[in-house]
């Protein structure tokens, strides 16, 4: 979390653990068992919201001040949820799923605000621009998209890989993108022209996790 001394931890038990990072303390626990595991969670900016995507194909928005529920999502993906982004002002959430669907959600009023095939494949990774006027999203396609978030159009697409985009993160500067796959690279992309600018190599699995 941003104050730096709490941790928000997700499993496939599907409770999600507020922890306190000095002592490994549990704070608070948020349980959603009945929706199956919680495979992703995601954070606002001021770490006050929570949005979890679930096994049986639910979106949970969570209070983490109030430490309660805000909202389950009404609409359901058909399949498992394996990722979500938050955006940076907590107001919006995109969850994509095994079957490549994507969904854009009204965070504060629990809606739907559109649903759209993004993928041919599932999608695994996700991340808002600080501005949160564009969302991307990494896929089991090979590839990456930058969407519009107001339209829902594409913008751009990256590829290149030969493997599942599993995990996806943006530099604070918004001009760069950091990918993991599959394919057991990680590679950096420009944001404004799709090119890609460095590749990674040495991993002797699958990359699963990358960091600024």
């Amino acid at each position: 979390l941003p104050d730096g001394k709490r941790a928000l931890t997700s499993g496939d038990d599907g409770e999600i653990v507020l922890r306190n990072l000095a002592d490994g303390t549990v704070l608070h626990v948020f349980s959603a068992t009945q929706h199956g595991g919680a495979n992703k969670i995601a954070l606002s900016k001021d770490g006050r919201i929570a949005v979890s995507g679930h096994g049986a194909g639910t979106v949970i928005a969570w209070d983490i001040e109030k430490r309660s529920v805000l909202h389950v999502m009404p609409v359901q993906h058909d399949w498992s949820v394996v990722s979500v982004a938050v955006s940076p002002d907590g107001t919006k959430a995109m969850s994509g799923s095994i079957d490549g669907t994507l969904k854009l959600w009204d965070v504060q009023a629990g809606k739907l605000i559109r649903s759209w095939y993004g993928h041919e494949r599932g999608t695994y990774g996700a991340a808002f621009t600080a501005d949160g006027r564009q969302v991307v999203t990494g896929s089991g396609d090979y590839s990456i998209k930058l969407w519009d978030v107001a339209t829902g159009d594409m913008i751009r697409r990256f590829d290149g890989l030969s493997g599942t985009v599993y995990a996806l993160v943006l530099s604070d500067d918004g001009k760069r993108i950091l990918s993991g796959s599959l394919d057991r690279t990680a590679r950096l992309w420009d944001m404004a022209t799709g090119r890609e600018i460095a590749q990674f190599t040495g991993h002797a699995g699958p990359v699963y996790a990358v960091a600024f």
